[in-house]
């Protein structure tokens, strides 16, 4: 197929996304997301911690900063960052009815909160939840599976479209699964069972990719991020290597924090900073390509150095987890190939390469299938700029 755009027109194309600077970050989501610091784990730091202490990403002030009255800005909010919503033991439902999304909404006019990240799901399938239990033996029917499914994209949207209306830039993760943590695997130990939860998380995320394609937003894969960390439930990894040393994914941290090496802090659930790491450069891959951030991902170096780990001078990530903007699609600006933060001729080969091998990523219009609707919708989006 011949593209009826001629050379001058193309090089009129080549176009930056939407303008670049993340003012202030604000933050929706569980214990993942809510600051380590509240936490009897505190010797460790999550992704938004890291990146706010690091790369300098303005959460907002804590409670004390700002003098609120007590030292806390009340729930789901405790003493932290303004703009960090997510509360430990948080659910999709919960989200909603403690005010997480209509409280951060109000911030883009209040406070000034230009870009937010929303993740949420794993404690929807909590081990020490109904749901978990149900599914794991197979006691439930596809019928009840399907309306659980059902009720946490309804949830997801309700989260979604209340934070998109207000006009803040939305990044949206799918479900982590905590099938592989070692305090769910002590509990539930067989991994055929365990991986039916696993299905039906997947479900769930299926609905989560389609529900960012349609509203044209920010989708992260933290699922498929630590799939790639941990393994599956049949096949788990032992280890993560990093910076030359191994990180326990089978071990948690003592409460004196004297296993830094482990996977996991004290509680056997949580990710350590190690991991957390990683988690943060996946986010910083998201912000730099939806939102032209400009951050700098962090090295095994500087993410060994955050847990009080000597790097021993071999970056070993990149044959384990690959790029980092993989776990990235931009929705509102497909154009942009490859993931550069630019519409130019590069997005235009790369798509035509992909498209040509018949590669999944060619599926420009997600129906399943490469055919020349995903090549008439590239160019149409690709003409257009984003």
């Amino acid at each position: 197929m011949k593209n009826a755009c001629t050379t001058a027109c193309l090089l009129s194309l080549v176009t930056a996304l939407a303008p670049g600077q993340v003012a202030r970050l604000g933050a929706m989501g569980d214990s993942l997301t809510d600051e380590y610091a509240e936490e009897t784990y505190n010797y460790a730091k999550n992704w938004i911690e890291q990146v706010r202490a690091f790369r300098g990403t303005d959460t907002g002030p804590t409670a004390a900063e700002a003098g609120a009255s007590g030292g806390t800005w009340g729930e789901p909010r405790r003493k932290f960052h303004k703009y960090n919503w997510a509360r430990s033991g948080a659910t999709t439902a919960s989200v909603i009815s403690g005010g997480q999304h209509t409280g951060l909404a109000s911030q883009f006019s209040s406070e000034g909160v230009t870009h937010a990240v929303l993740l949420i799901g794993a404690n929807d399938f909590s081990p020490t939840t109904s749901a978990f239990f149900n599914i794991y033996n197979n006691l439930w029917s596809s019928s009840q599976v399907n309306g659980y499914v059902a009720g946490r994209l309804s949830n997801m949207a309700t989260i979604i479209d209340t934070v998109s209306a207000s006009g803040m830039s939305l990044a949206v993760a799918n479900f982590v699964d905590y099938s592989v943590s070692p305090l769910t695997r002590s509990l539930y130990p067989d991994p055929v069972k365990r991986e039916r939860v696993s299905a039906v998380i997947r479900q769930v995320n299926s609905g989560i990719l389609g529900m960012c394609r349609q509203r044209g937003l920010a989708h992260v894969d933290v699922y498929g991020l630590s799939s790639a960390i941990f393994g599956t439930n049949l096949s788990l990894r032992p280890f993560l290597f990093m910076g030359g040393q191994d990180i326990n994914l089978n071990q948690q941290d003592t409460t004196s924090n004297s296993n830094k090496l482990a996977g996991f802090v004290h509680d056997g659930v949580h990710p350590h900073t190690t991991l957390q790491g990683v988690f943060a450069n996946v986010m910083i891959a998201c912000a730099n390509i939806c939102w032209n951030a400009g951050y700098s991902p962090f090295s095994e170096e500087e993410i060994l150095g955050f847990a009080s780990v000597a790097y021993l001078g071999v970056d070993e990530l990149p044959g384990q987890v690959g790029d980092y903007a993989s776990y990235v699609t931009n929705f509102g600006c497909l154009a942009d190939f490859d993931k550069s933060g630019f519409v130019d001729f590069e997005d235009f080969a790369a798509f035509v390469q992909a498209f040509e091998d018949g590669l999944d990523e060619a599926d420009y219009d997600g129906s399943g299938f490469v055919d020349i609707e995903d090549f008439t919708s590239f160019v149409v989006d690709f003409e257009s700029g984003c």
